[in-house]
């Protein structure tokens, strides 16, 4: 399962690499705009970040279910009259579980990350299902979550050790005296693309998981 998401991920990400790094780009510069116009109100940089949050997670999926070319007033999109105190409400009751669990001593971080990967999609459901309640979305998530958190847990984590051991081999191979040069340059070049898309194959990656759980859901029984 993780080998066929991660193609038809990097599929994706091929299509439109620059215009999702640009969106993305782009909510980080908006992110920045609101907390320095209500610098003094750190509550209202937070809202902003969740309701941005919730918003790339359906450029996101968007992208990845249709293959058609991001907006970039999909940004907006978790903002809107009909929607913003839902999404709102059921982004801050997700991150305050994850916190309450975080501060159980010594094996809090254990437990938070592994509420992390159950709520993974409540932002998914808090943007599509209207039927379901803020407060249950995490509920909702859990149960969509059950028998695939470590197939998520493995798909995060494969990009790192692939990052890790690029940079080892390559780093060697800048030892070599003289020819060491071209792949240090080499080296330094990958880390900058390699950080440049790494969330961007993220943010699809996990609206894959998604989008391809819902599709077997909605599937008849043989």
């Amino acid at each position: 399962m993780v080998k066929d998401l991660y193609q038809k991920s990097f599929s994706v990400l091929m299509k439109r690499p620059l215009r999702l790094w640009g969106i993305t780009l782009l909510s980080s510069v908006l992110l920045v705009v609101v907390h320095i116009g209500f610098i003094g109100i750190p509550a209202v940089g937070f809202c902003a970040l969740l309701l941005l949050e919730a918003s790339m997670s359906m450029i996101y999926l968007n992208s990845y279910r249709t293959g058609l070319e991001p907006k970039t007033s999909y940004l907006l999109a978790a903002f809107r009259k009909d929607r913003i105190w839902r999404v709102l409400g059921g982004m801050a009751w997700m991150y305050l579980w994850i916190f309450l669990w975080f501060l159980i001593p010594v094996v809090g971080f254990v437990f938070a990350a592994i509420r992390a990967y159950e709520y993974r999609f409540v932002p998914y459901i808090l943007m599509t299902r209207d039927d379901v309640k803020p407060t249950d979305a995490l509920r909702v998530s859990r149960e969509q979550t059950m028998g695939y958190k470590g197939k998520m847990f493995w798909a995060d984590v494969i990009p790192v050790l692939l990052w890790i051991a690029v940079v080892l081999v390559l780093s060697l191979l800048g030892i070599i005296p003289y020819l060491g040069v071209l792949f240090r340059v080499i080296l330094f070049l990958f880390n900058i693309v390699y950080s440049l898309f790494l969330n961007l194959f993220y943010g699809i990656q996990h609206a894959a998981f998604y989008a391809e759980l819902q599709d077997a859901a909605s599937r008849p029984a043989p």
